[in-house]
C-alpha cells in the first residue's frame, strides 16, 4: 500500500509525472504447430486491452502476440513475460 506521507513510489520513478495504469487481459492458448492431423502443441501468449468492449477485444488488430513455444511450459513463459512487463512505460508525447 502507498504511504500518504511518502507518496506513490511510481511517481518518483516518473519524475513527478502523472502515473496511470493500463489493464490488460493476458491469456495463453494451446495450438497445433502442424498442418497435418498429428498434434504438435505450441503454447502462445497474447493480450488485449481490458478497457475495450467485448466485441472489439476479439478483433485481430486488438489482439497482440507476445510469445509462443513448443518446449517451454506456460508458467516458465509467463515468468519471462512478467519480467518484461515490469519495464513497460509510455511517455506523454504532448509535452
Amino acid at each position: 500500500l502507498t504511504n500518504p506521507e511518502v507518496g506513490n513510489p511510481w511517481r518518483q520513478h516518473a519524475n513527478g509525472a502523472q502515473v496511470l495504469s493500463y489493464p490488460i487481459w493476458l491469456y495463453c492458448d494451446d495450438t497445433s504447430g502442424n498442418t497435418s492431423k498429428r498434434w504438435n502443441e505450441h503454447n502462445s501468449f497474447l493480450f488485449t486491452s481490458a478497457g475495450l468492449d467485448r466485441s472489439e477485444s476479439s478483433k485481430e488488430y486488438n489482439v497482440h502476440f507476445l510469445s509462443t513455444s513448443n518446449t517451454a511450459p506456460p508458467l516458465e513463459m509467463l515468468d519471462g513475460i512478467a519480467d518484461q512487463l515490469q519495464y513497460v512505460n509510455c511517455l506523454d508525447s504532448s509535452k
